[in-house]
């Protein structure tokens, strides 16, 4: 009873803390995936949220919730973003605990009672708790409590950390639906059935648990090629290359979670020629580690022991990372992404003040110092230029960190500085043609409407399938009264766009201007075809009603 009183009191700290970030904006992918994902405005259409991303329908659900409950107020998402880290905190000190007891009675059962209190002593019963805690505070989490695109991390984090509590138990069928509900999630879970595997020998019919699960992963992915089609992702960079830069991504994430100085919205390491080497050594490393790790859990499952408690912690961060890690992903590191490897590394951490005999006053300075430094990071999350600028500080010679703060300048209305940066990311990368495509704009909004229309220009003329361009180049004629050349750029994207929506409702716009309802209403259907909810489907409907 006791215990339950400390871990609700240590849960309600925890929320006081994350409030920090609930007035937070939604800024870079929540964008894209909460803000213009028409799909979770629909809550009671299911099939919409399952199509919308096969791969992640019980996270688009949680997204749709949030948008029923409270639409763009985003105070709801991160309310609902906290629940689920509090959560996680729970299920991470139940998992330690578990697992400790575990190690302890078995050790005292190989070699004795008095070693087996020894093992005790090392590892205290609260410990567990304090570890959970302590991630629970860490500032490594906030991209996956603050940051509500992040959520995906989280949630599937949820579904993991049940699976193996289940697991453990020996409860087959709620494993099994929790390694679906995971795989319903993220794709990371795919791992989930080789840490179960480890994590505690199977028998017989567990072992055909883990078959069906693994069955259910295969008919995931058959899925997903049948309604999206072949996974395809802009070659970022080559196979080899990605998997030498692991190294050194993987030991960054592992110095953050030890020294949380540094962090970013977004990561842009520049690993090439001496350095790409030093961070292919470190893979070679980890990928020894890794076979070391497979190769004691075996040993141990054979001779009817535990996996040890170091390799779980190791095979853990590699299950975790290793199916980020083998994609070219544009971002080569993402701390929410390392979501759940603090876990063994706070682990570790706490074994050593064990060690020390330092428990108590290190779990207190470590808190204290999580704490400040998550309070710090919340600061810049509830400001987009606040968290861009910060990135653009710590990576300044990035063109991606430096766009990213040429849109947080854009959207908040700040021209002039907003047309510095996206300046500075074109003489870094003369080939961004979304910083040339955003600089027209800011000149727009600036009222310098020929340098707009030249910077667009320039822009088909390197490559005349730009639709934006094209969409851009309409809206200024429009602006100028010019409908002709506005209806000839629309068409020019429709030409190269045929489903673009923007295209097709300002098309139906100006016919609509003119009078031409019929046409007007055939470019408001296609546009309702494309985006049945999006954000002008309610104006269309309006206009495009029964026929005269």
């Amino acid at each position: 009873m006791k215990t339950r009183a400390l871990i609700v009191i240590a849960c309600a700290g925890l929320a006081l803390l994350w409030s920090t970030g609930l007035n937070a904006p939604f800024v870079y992918d929540d964008k894209v995936e909460v803000v213009g994902n028409p799909t979770i405005r629909i809550f009671s259409e299911y099939s919409a949220i399952l199509l919308y991303n096969v791969s992640r329908p019980a996270l688009i659900a949680t997204y749709a919730l949030n948008w029923s409950l409270g639409g763009l107020n985003p105070i709801g998402y991160h309310a609902l973003s906290i629940a689920i880290h509090l959560v996680n905190v729970v299920l991470v000190g139940l998992l330690l605990t578990r697992l400790s007891t575990r190690t302890g009675a078995q050790t005292g059962a190989q070699t004795g009672a008095q070693t087996g209190a020894q093992t005790g002593a090392q590892w205290p019963p609260s410990l567990g708790w304090m570890i959970a805690v302590l991630w629970g505070a860490h500032p490594m989490t906030v991209q996956c409590v603050t940051y509500i695109t992040g959520r995906s991390d989280a949630l599937c984090a949820t579904f993991w950390l049940a699976a193996s509590l289940a697991w453990l138990n020996g409860r087959q069928r709620q494993t099994l639906v929790w390694i679906a509900a995971a795989l319903c999630t993220k794709e990371l879970a795919v791992t989930l059935p080789i840490w179960l595997y480890v994590l505690r020998r199977p028998t017989r019919p567990e072992r055909r648990t883990l078959s069906f699960a693994v069955g259910l992963i295969a008919a995931g992915a058959a899925v997903r090629v049948a309604v999206m089609g072949w996974p395809f992702l802009p070659p970022q960079r080559s196979f080899p290359v990605q998997w030498a830069a692991q190294g050194e991504v993987t030991a960054r994430y592992l110095g953050l979670w030890l020294l949380p100085y540094g962090q970013a919205i977004l990561h842009d390491p520049v690993i090439d020629g001496p350095r790409l080497m030093g961070s292919g050594a470190l893979s070679l490393i980890a990928t020894a580690l890794t076979g070391l790790a497979l190769r004691s859990g075996w040993r141990a499952h054979r001779s009817n022991a535990e996996t040890p408690m170091v390799a779980l912690g190791w095979l853990l961060v590699v299950g975790w990372l290793a199916p980020s890690g083998a994609l070219p992903l544009k971002e080569l590191m993402a701390e929410h992404r390392a979501y759940l490897i603090g876990v063994p590394v706070l682990a570790a951490l706490g074994y050593g003040l064990v060690r020390a005999r330092m428990l108590v006053p290190g779990v207190v300075m470590l808190l204290a110092m999580y704490s400040t430094v998550t309070v710090l990071q919340n600061y810049l999350w509830n400001s987009e230029v606040r968290l861009w600028s910060a990135a653009a500080q710590t990576y300044p010679a990035s063109a991606l960190t430096r766009f990213g703060m040429a849109d947080a300048l854009r959207f908040s209305q700040q021209w002039t500085a907003a047309e510095a940066q996206y300046r500075t990311v074109i003489a870094m990368d003369p080939t961004n043609e979304d910083a040339a495509i955003n600089l027209g704009i800011v000149l727009a909004e600036q009222g310098r409407s020929d340098e707009a229309r030249a910077q667009w220009d320039a822009v088909v003329l390197a490559n005349r399938e730009s639709c934006s361009a094209h969409n851009n180049l309409g809206a200024l004629a429009a602006r100028t009264g010019d409908r002709l050349q506005a209806m000839n750029e629309y068409n020019s994207a429709l030409h190269w766009c045929p489903g673009d929506p923007v295209a097709l409702v300002n098309l139906g716009d100006l016919f609509w201007e003119r009078g031409d309802t019929q046409s007007a209403r055939s470019y408001y259907e296609r546009y309702l075809t494309v985006l049945p909810h999006g954000a002008e489907a309610e104006r269309v409907r309006l206009r495009n009603g029964p026929a005269e």
